[in-house]
C-alpha cells in the first residue's frame, strides 16, 4: 500500500490529545498520534501517523481529514495503528518509558476492559466503483 494515505475521523467528536513518542524515546510506542473523544461515546487513537493536522481541543468532523499514515514509533513498516475504546476507559496520561528508563511519555493510556473491536461499531467498508 502506498503511503501517505489520508486518515479521517470516525465521528464526530473533541480533539483530546495528540503528540509524537519519538522525540521523548524514539522508536517506541505509537509515534505521532492523534486521541480523538467522540460524540456517541466511543474515542479512538491513530498511531505511527506522518502527518498530524489537527490540536488538541480541535472539533472535528466525520470523515473530515486529521492526519496521514506513517511509519513513526515502534514499526518495522508504515501503517495505521487504530484503536477503538470505550470514552470514559481512556484519557491522555504520563507513563514511564520501559524502553528509555528515566523518560516519562504521554499519551492515551487505557483499562483493558475498555478497547472494543472496531468492526463491531464502524459502517461497513464499501469500496468505490
Amino acid at each position: 500500500a502506498r503511503t501517505p494515505l489520508p486518515v479521517r475521523a470516525m465521528a464526530d467528536g473533541i480533539v483530546k490529545g495528540t503528540g509524537d513518542t519519538d522525540v521523548i524515546c524514539p522508536g517506541v510506542s505509537f509515534g505521532k498520534f492523534i486521541f480523538i473523544e467522540y460524540n456517541n461515546g466511543l474515542a479512538s487513537t491513530y498511531g505511527h501517523l506522518s502527518l498530524v493536522k489537527v490540536q488538541e481541543g480541535q472539533k472535528v468532523s466525520r470523515g473530515e481529514i486529521v492526519g496521514y499514515t506513517g511509519g513513526t514509533g515502534r514499526v518495522t513498516g508504515p501503517h495505521l495503528h487504530v484503536s477503538l475504546y470505550v470514552a470514559s476507559g481512556v484519557n491522555m496520561a504520563t507513563v514511564p518509558s520501559i524502553s528509555c528508563p528515566g523518560k516519562i511519555l504521554k499519551q492515551p493510556i487505557a483499562a483493558i476492559n475498555a478497547y472494543l473491536d472496531p468492526m463491531y461499531y464502524l459502517p461497513k467498508y464499501v469500496p468505490s466503483p
